[in-house]
């Protein structure tokens, strides 16, 4: 069966019969009689579904195992990568991995510009917000679209980790959260996303449960957890929400403890990373069911929409399932219905072979050098390939995931040479998957070792890695660099290492060496803008501007939405002496930067040098409107208007300086010269005397104080 729900009351079984007759989006434009109001969203970060109790769990989640039997929840649910990024862009996005380009953790590709979540319940009318707990969801690369706020402050750090150094505590996510439903709460429709990082290494769970699971510090951290969703479901009521709210409670990947010898997650695909909880409770939902089809994270969207009443905006098509249907009551997915998943860590960041999933009903095959069935009805912890002994069956599955992955081929090619929604086609032709699927040795010499057989290596290296960062946050520079190096010198051909290594000799002020590692990690990982400002910075030092201008020019044609690669394109510009390149390459960050006033404070200065006198002072109107707080940009703004002859404007651009920073001598000494050529010499004395008090030796003061007229009032 799809699914397994309880018998009800005939009120309740009548509710949702009618919901699924007339609460789809085919039946009308309005609103269901049955739909939520509002949707609150809590991803936990890497929680097992194996942890929670209706999962067969042990006693960790109270909570919710409370809101699963309210509602109803998906007990083969699955994540389609193991990691936090990708999983939660085919969350928000309802497609997967392939179609968006995105995954793993540190490539900074865009998510495509087909609608997000938040995008269109915004259109809906709906008030949105987030408060993300990881600085792998910054709202970099599109996590921020359709948000009226995006809470990702994190604290600044110089830290080398890129990927789970900084986090914010669960409490204070939540607080956030909740003081915003606060705000809120007489809005029409509301959307809230809340993302809880705790149960993800390090495992540091606060007291009690710290000392309550000493030998169990994961299950320590998902019992914390778990009352902080209590606590916001709480909240929920306090604040009459929670019978007009569509709750939905999700993980993004599981954690291998250990299992399969893989201690954390993002390599293997076991279901231990790939198996999620997926709970939903709300109005029209069927309190005590349970989805037995398989599920995946791409099916949330889709089904959320409906609940809500929301139709997909016109053209958009979602990969997933729509799962309204069943959680009222109705007919579903059944469980022969298809899952896919992968894990593209161990060929990206190590050279090995990819690993690509295709699950139908109980059965799972794994594609790579050595394939792997298994039957997860009577073998659900993978103990048993028997991918040799159910070869026909195997080979079906492969089958059904070589069309996908021939899908996924002929996109990127339809993509090369813009912004890549997938791999680029030299990177797909190196997969592992494609040459197991065509039995054509020729187009990948097999792409690398099977991940099986490199798990002990994986390991070493993370640990190197690990000690390598520690080194190199600590300043110590020759010792990052000798561990980094030994961890390409044993084969662990990665762009993190060539990365932290060639930062470590930037450290060690070996900019030569640096060099050759930088364009190592770019060449790599071409959407990687750090690895590209890195060689050229280190090439500026070694072989002047021009050098250091072509490789940015090259990075920027990878990332052309890349800030940092446009400023440092407009810097090395001026420093070559090109100011109208410079100012192009200004031109093009302002989009990149919304709220940085430097970079349209120097934008404005060039097109002034340059005679663009009305370009110049729209630049620098602009740098004062994004932040009023910019003394310097309202002294640059002041120096336009007066050397423009608007000097009513300039003093009062100059006094705004003033009055935002009364320590640079040099805002008083405009004011005073604007005030002395517009024949107001008197007013203007004390401010060269203000200007001599914070600079003694500055001459020019002195002068025009010599040139006006002796004060004889004594004033």
């Amino acid at each position: 069966m799809a699914a397994v729900f309880p018998r009800r009351r005939s009120r309740t079984f009548v509710a949702a019969l009618l919901a699924a007759l007339c609460g789809t989006l085919s039946c009308s434009r309005s609103r269901p009689p049955l739909a939520a109001r509002h949707f609150v969203l809590v991803t936990i970060d890497t929680l097992r579904a194996d942890r929670v109790g209706v999962y067969g769990g042990m006693d960790l989640t109270p909570r919710l195992d409370r809101i699963a039997r309210e509602g109803a929840y998906a007990s083969n649910a699955m994540a389609h990568v193991p990691l936090t990024r990708p999983s939660h862009a085919t969350i928000l996005s309802g497609r997967l991995p392939w179609e968006l380009g995105v995954r793993d953790n540190l490539s900074p590709a865009e998510l495509p510009s087909s609608p997000l979540l938040a995008e269109i319940l915004k259109g809906a009318g709906f008030r949105t917000a987030a408060f993300v707990s990881s600085i792998v969801l910054e709202r970099r690369g599109g996590f921020g679209r359709g948000f009226d706020r995006y809470d990702d402050d994190f604290p600044k750090t110089q830290s080398a980790d890129l990927l789970n150094t900084l986090q914010k505590p669960g409490a204070e996510s939540l607080r956030a959260a909740v003081a915003w439903l606060e705000n809120e709460r007489a809005a029409s429709h509301i959307f809230l996303w809340l993302h809880l990082y705790e149960p993800h290494d390090p495992y540091e769970p606060p007291e009690p449960y710290a000392s309550r699971y000493r030998d169990r510090l994961y299950d320590g951290e998902v019992a914390y957890t778990d009352t902080l969703v209590g606590q916001l479901d709480d909240a929920l009521e306090r604040l009459g929400l929670k019978s007009q709210t569509l709750l939905a409670v999700a993980s993004d990947h599981g954690e291998g403890l250990g299992d399969h010898q893989e201690t954390l997650h993002g390599f293997f695909v076991y279901q231990t990373t790939l198996a999620v909880p997926l709970i939903l409770r709300g109005r029209g939902i069927v309190g005590g069911g349970r989805i037995d089809a398989n599920v995946g994270l791409v099916d949330l969207l889709p089904t959320a929409l409906d609940l809500l009443g929301v139709a997909l905006p016109r053209g958009f098509q979602p990969s997933g399932n729509n799962l309204a249907a069943v959680l009222r009551g109705g007919t579903g997915p059944t469980p022969d219905s298809p899952q896919y998943a992968e894990s593209l860590v161990p060929l990206l960041h190590f050279g090995w072979s990819d690993l690509r999933v295709l699950r139908r009903g109980s059965w799972k095959y794994v594609l790579a050098p050595r394939p792997e069935l298994y039957d997860l009805a009577s073998d659900p912890h993978e103990q048993r390939n028997v991918a040799e002994e159910q070869q026909a069956r195997a080979e079906a599955l492969r089958g059904t995931l070589a069309k996908l992955l021939d899908k996924e081929r002929r996109i990127a090619a339809k993509t090369t040479g813009t912004t890549a929604r997938t791999l680029p086609v030299g990177l797909l032709e190196r997969l592992g998957a494609l040459g197991y699927v065509s039995g054509d040795p020729s187009t990948t010499s097999t792409s690398g070792a099977d991940p099986k057989d490199k798990i002990l290596e994986f390991r070493h290296a993370n640990e190197a890695m690990r000690n390598g960062i520690l080194a190199l946050n600590r300043r110590d520079y020759p010792s990052a660099a000798r561990a980094f190096e030994e961890l390409i010198g044993s084969g662990i051909e990665s762009f993190e290492a060539h990365l932290y290594l060639a930062r470590s000799l930037v450290g060690m002020k070996r900019a030569d060496r640096a060099a050759p590692h930088f364009e190592q990690a770019a060449r790599r990982a071409p959407l990687l803008e750090e690895a590209w400002t890195g060689w050229a910075e280190a090439r500026l030092a070694t072989d002047g501007p021009q050098s250091a201008l072509a490789i940015v020019r090259e990075g920027r044609k990878h990332n052309p939405h890349s800030p940092q690669l446009a400023v440092l394109d407009g810097d090395l510009c001026l420093r070559l002496r090109r100011p109208e390149e410079a100012a192009a390459a200004f031109e093009a960050a302002l989009p990149l930067l919304p709220k940085d006033a430097s970079i349209r404070q120097r934008l404005g200065e060039l097109q002034r040098d340059l005679g663009h006198v009305d370009a110049a002072l729209a630049s620098l109107r602009d740098a004062v409107a994004v932040d009023p707080t910019s003394a310097p940009a309202w002294n640059a703004l002041g120096m336009t208007l007066g050397g423009n002859g608007h000097l009513d404007e300039a003093a009062d651009a100059f006094r705004a300086a003033i009055a935002r920073d009364g320590t640079d001598h040099r805002y008083f000494f405009n004011l005073g010269l604007a005030l002395v050529r517009q024949g107001r010499g008197r007013e203007a004395r004390p401010y060269f005397e203000k200007t001599l008090q914070l600079a003694p030796g500055f001459g020019a003061a002195r002068e025009e104080l010599q040139k006006l007229p002796v004060d004889r009032t004594g004033q």
